[in-house]
């Protein structure tokens, strides 16, 4: 859920639904289904994308289609598909947008489902589900009427007041997005004023601000820098100012729609396929008032593009609208570089994570997360660093208090982000603390730990102490220490002093959501 969105929805109160038979407009929809007999006239620039959104009017049994869906919707979307190319060739990448599947130059082939059951079984929170099912089920059985891994599920309010529509799903999950429409969602109440023109704006801004979610882009802020002359960013607060004031794509949306499957000219076989990236090296510095970042890197699919988002408070639940960010293209074949201008920072003080995002060519995006941290105004980058860990090899698990079925300890151990230890959850649930130990093969020397998490982190492990021993059964207490509550990097904890040892233990005090349960993706341990 999107919680600018939530916002301006609990400002808009919602009434009884309608529950009238639901009705298909005939003079629309016969329009829908006949195609032009010549396409010559149809000057759409991407109608040639082998790859289009599937727009779909989903309409629960006890509700009414809107009047005049077809044209209104048609002429919203082919609106915001110039609005994206402008912006992608203002960022260098041309003039792309997203494919849409046209019946004749202004109007899209809108799939009408008529939904299995009433509004109560599709509502605003948990009904997405639902909803999707069904409109599966229709592709899975008109399976040359999808045209791409994409959905705009677009349902007509719930509410009969025109004055305060709402009601279904408003959002967007992966690669699907959900929005609704009301008999004033009309392009032509854009910026007229008025509470027609308002709520235009922002049901009509959030409908393409969702949109923007479907195609894969995530939240991020205009920066500082660039806001007086390019205004809200759409996948910010854009939709409360679309249609009313400049409203545009940041760079690294525009770096994020590059890569997904609708703005493709090219036909693949693995859209949104497996892919990862690994951060080898890291270095990051503070100078003439700039976040200097660069490192190398290894993927297991080829990268188009690099992001970076520097998000405020990424604990607080502001859902990342106010994370500035950048973009930049590959240095040969394994580098990049960010130079990220402090005068683009709104705030300078307080927590941040840093996240670096990985645009791989078949759409499927790899994100690694460092925690810094502002003082003075002066950012302290102390802990965005990739050290040279030990290699892992001989190593084994001595011991952990427990496991989930599928989940040992010894997964720790292997370098792999997809396999994870985990405390029971499912069944014989045990408080915190939790526990592993590790026998490293010989006496090692260690300077500091790291640990690496999974993508999900409820239950990550917070606070931990660290062990040390000199046979494996006896221990002593050496550090401890907090854990960021990040994905897909290493977190690093520094040592007091380098030490040799052979045996360590990892003792999870608490974790991230106050869980009963703990986990971890790998460990590891670097010398220098």
């Amino acid at each position: 859920m999107r919680k600018l969105l939530n916002l301006l929805i609990a400002t808009l109160a919602l009434g009884v639904a309608s529950c009238n038979k639901t009705l298909i407009p005939t003079d629309e929809n016969s329009e829908n289904l006949k195609l032009k007999a010549s396409s010559a006239t149809i000057t759409n620039e991407w109608r040639q994308n082998p790859y289009k959104l599937n727009v779909i009017y989903f309409v629960p049994n006890d509700v009414d289609s809107i009047p005049n869906f077809r044209k209104r919707i048609s002429r919203i979307l082919l609106d915001a598909q110039e609005m994206f190319a402008s912006n992608m060739n203002r960022e260098g990448f041309g003039r792309k947008s997203f494919g849409l599947d046209l019946t004749n130059d202004t109007l899209i082939n809108i799939h009408y489902i008529a939904g299995k059951f009433g509004k109560s079984t599709y509502p605003y929170s948990g009904g997405s589900g639902a909803v999707k099912s069904e409109v599966d089920a229709y592709f899975a059985q008109n399976p040359t009427f999808k045209k791409s891994e994409h959905n705009l599920i677009i349902i007509p309010t719930y509410n009969t007041d025109p004055a305060n529509p709402g009601g279904p799903p408003f959002y967007g999950t992966g690669t699907t997005c959900y929005a609704l429409d009301y008999i004033n969602l009309d392009a032509k109440n854009l910026g007229i004023g008025g509470d027609i023109g308002w709520k235009a704006t922002v049901w009509i801004g959030g409908m393409i601000h969702e949109l923007g979610h479907g195609l894969n882009a995530s939240h991020n802020r205009m920066n500082k820098t660039l806001a007086p002359t390019l205004g809200t960013a759409l996948m910010g607060s854009g939709n409360s100012t679309y249609g009313i004031s400049t409203t545009s794509l940041t760079a690294t949306t525009a770096a994020t729609f590059n890569n997904s499957q609708v703005f493709s000219t090219v036909t693949r076989n693995d859209w949104y396929g497996a892919a990862s990236a690994e951060i080898t090296s890291l270095s990051s510095s503070y100078s003439n008032d700039k976040i200097i970042i660069s490192g190398k890197f290894t993927t297991t699919k080829p990268v188009n593009d690099i992001v970076v988002w520097h998000d405020r408070e990424p604990f607080g639940g502001n859902n990342d609208y106010d994370a500035v960010q950048w973009a930049t293209k590959i240095i040969g074949q394994d580098s990049f570089r960010f130079e990220c201008p402090l005068a683009d920072f709104y705030d300078l003080n307080g927590n941040y994570e840093m996240r670096i995002g990985f645009m791989h060519v078949n759409g499927s995006r790899s994100t690694l997360g460092y925690a810094y941290n502002f003082v003075n105004n002066v950012p302290d980058l102390s802990k965005v660093v990739t050290h040279k860990l030990l290699p892992t090899t001989g190593w084994s698990i001595l011991g952990s208090d427990s496991n989930e079925s599928g989940a040992p300890a010894s997964n720790v151990l292997d370098m792999n982000r997809s396999t994870i230890w985990h405390t029971p959850w499912s069944s014989a649930q045990t408080p915190q603390p939790h526990f592993f130990s590790v026998n490293m093969g010989a006496l090692r020397s260690v300077k500091g730990l790291a640990f690496r998490n999974r993508d999900n982190l409820n239950g990550a492990m917070k606070d931990i102490n660290i062990y040390t021993s000199t046979n494996g059964t006896s221990w002593t207490l050496i550090k401890s220490a907090q854990l960021s509550k990040v994905s897909g990097s290493w977190i690093n904890v520094n040592l007091d002093s380098t030490i040799s040892t052979r045996y360590l233990k990892i003792e999870s005090v608490n974790s991230w959501g106050d869980f009963f349960y703990s986990h971890l993706a790998d460990f590891g341990v670097f010398s220098n």
